[in-house]
């Protein structure tokens, strides 16, 4: 409790300071940072020829010595940005600590010159520390952009489907979360007692020593205590203002109550944002003190400091004004929308988004076995608008649906596809080394499936995997395609952009599909292909509104958790590529008719944006 009151005190002692300094850095990240990011990596690869970048294009980028040299530099720019925020929300601690106050132009002088010291050549390792360790706190601003880089649901997926790669996987997690704990304590004696980064890591582990596990509940368990206090103040007037929104009250009074609540609502949210690695920080400051006084190192004022007191200096007196006029606005702008929505039954008769399809990743694979006949005829039972296949090429030239080129993870043979005619393919057991229940499953034909997908009114996504051992791939998958009747029912997709290129000039009536794993830049170059199959955690709304203002199909994949396709539905997305049928069919029905907390907020956001 002490440490919680303590916390406190330090947040609210200086309280419009630290507002005022972490809003207007947020404003220059959010308006400037970011955009000169972008322009600095446009221009990157615009010297080196290039106007985008996915993952098929990424080692030749990389192998440039120049671009390695560039992306470096902007990594130790954005570590010494990550420095200037902690430095500045860390004196600002410091004076709270003395009592005493402090002005934006100091913090900001402070967090200046300690940016400078990440490029001392003593401090080589802090952008290290601050780019990889930090973020596990979400500690600063460069966390938020380490942060919104995911690791993909497909990669997550195979390391916990294999026994070895999970525990490595867990050992790598149980070690970064030591590391960072052993560590806590390197940024406040880095920059209030002016040590090397060295030193100061090898006294952030000396105060650990013995601690690691009070240090962590403590830590990380005030961290939860506040995000979860933080989300319960938030949703309370969001539930009012959706309550007070369908309620039977007058128009007027509707408007009113809900934009007073949605206004204050909105205010914390924003707050929670800007203030958010500052608390965290206030939760360090307070433990790291204390653990200071318990080792017997003298801190002046070592009590909580004062609350709030009356700000004083015109620069806070400002950013009161500021605040109230920010909350006037959203509470006005709020009660507007909500009377506009009201009257027009905007929620009620706006015209229904076009249904997101579900595509059955390999077939329905989560409960058949992948590729297989009985994993399509189970995506059939489910209701799956298309399936995926993968098609691979025999020894003697026929087209048979595998996701990999070797059968070892399938069927325990270690022979490659060009290596076995299709009559030995054929004799292959395709349910799985683990799957009994399915054994004598075989790996069909492409012809196969197209019979059977025309008798069955089904779409196919086919994928076509090319490698040199393969000849003329695309025009027999295409005339395959064609001499099924499946031409406008079937599209061709593949990883490698020459093979899109070359579908586009033996089957330019066929739909043709890019898959991406990672993407940036002008991809609406990318004119072979009329639809973009991305990983989904690129299918970004930025992206997606980009494809769709190009004329391209956005289907993403593949996602098998709930969260992540509410994710694609509301950014956008024509197609969800899944494991689980069943499961993205219940989100897209729930999300079509839901009207969510979020979803009214998200409405008045847009609405104020567009102000």
């Amino acid at each position: 409790m002490k440490t919680i009151r303590y916390t406190l005190h330090l947040l609210a002692r200086n309280f419009w300071t630290l507002l005022g300094f972490e809003a207007l850095l947020r404003l220059i990240t959010t308006f400037a940072l970011v955009p000169l990011v972008q322009f600095f990596l446009d221009r990157l690869m615009a010297f080196y020829g290039y106007s985008f970048i996915t993952l098929e294009s990424l080692p030749a980028f990389l192998a440039h010595p120049g671009v390695v040299v560039a992306i470096l530099f902007l990594l130790l720019v954005l570590s010494a940005i990550s420095i200037f925020d902690v430095s500045a929300i860390l004196l600002i601690f410091d004076q709270s600590r003395e009592d005493k106050n402090i002005t934006m132009r100091e913090a900001l002088s402070f967090g200046l010159k300690q940016s400078i010291r990440t490029f001392y050549p003593r401090n080589i390792l802090l952008p290290l520390y601050a780019l990889l360790l930090v973020p596990l706190l979400n500690l600063g601003i460069t966390s938020n952009i380490i942060n919104s880089i995911p690791i993909p649901e497909f990669i997550l997926d195979y390391i916990l489907e294999n026994q070895t790669f999970t525990i490595i996987y867990v050992l790598l997690a149980l070690a970064l979360g030591y590391g960072f704990i052993r560590l806590i304590y390197t940024f406040p004696s880095f920059l209030l007692e002016g040590q090397s980064f060295v030193k100061s890591a090898r006294h952030s582990i000396h105060l650990t020593r013995k601690h690691f596990w009070g240090d962590l509940v403590s830590i990380v368990g005030l961290k939860l205590l506040f995000d979860v206090l933080l989300i319960v103040i938030v949703a309370i007037p969001s539930m009012i203002a959706v309550l007070a929104f369908l309620s039977n009250a007058g128009v007027f009074i509707k408007s009113v109550v809900v934009g007073i609540v949605a206004g204050t609502a909105i205010t914390l949210m924003l707050l929670t944002f800007i203030l958010g690695s500052a608390t965290s920080y206030a939760i360090v400051c307070t433990r790291y003190w204390n653990r200071l006084t318990e080792v017997g190192e003298e801190i002046p004022n070592p009590e909580p400091p004062k609350w709030i007191k009356r700000p004083t200096s015109p620069t806070n007196r400002w950013i009161i004004g500021i605040t109230a006029l920010s909350y006037l606005v959203l509470c006005v702008s709020a009660a507007s929308y909500s009377q506009y929505s009201i009257s027009t039954e905007d929620l009620d008769e706006s015209e229904p988004a076009p249904r997101v399809e579900v595509t059955a990743h390999r077939g329905a694979s989560k409960q058949y076995p992948e590729n297989t006949m009985a994993a399509f005829r189970g995506a059939k039972l489910q209701g799956a608008d298309w399936i995926e296949l993968d098609v691979q090429q025999s020894k003697d030239g026929v087209l048979f649906i595998s996701h990999d080129s070797n059968f070892i993870r399938i069927s325990g043979v270690n022979k490659n596809a060009w290596e076995l005619t299709y009559a030995e393919i054929a004799k292959l057991d395709a349910s799985g080394l683990l799957n009994k229940q399915y054994k004598g499953e075989r790996y069909p034909t492409l012809k196969q499936v197209l019979a059977w997908a025309k008798a069955n009114d089904m779409r196919l996504n086919v994928e076509l995997k090319p490698n040199k051992h393969y000849t003329n791939l695309e025009a027999q998958a295409a005339q395959e395609i064609r001499d099924a009747g499946m031409t406008n029912n079937v599209i061709l997709a593949s990883q490698s952009y020459d093979c899109v290129k070359n579908i586009a000039q033996v089957a330019p009536d066929m739909s043709r599909a890019y898959i991406i794993s990672l993407v940036y830049g002008k991809i609406n170059e990318l004119n072979a292909a009329d639809i973009y199959s991305v990983e989904e955690n690129s299918c970004t709304q930025r992206f997606v509104q980009y494809a769709h203002d190009n004329g391209k199909r956005v289907l993403a994949w593949t996602i098998n958790r709930p969260a992540n396709m509410e994710r694609a539905l509301e950014n956008g997305v024509d197609n969800i590529i899944t494991d689980d049928v069943p499961t993205a069919q219940s989100v897209i029905a729930t999300d079509s008719i839901e009207i969510t907390v979020d979803s009214l907020l998200s409405n008045m956001y847009y609405y104020l944006m567009e102000m």
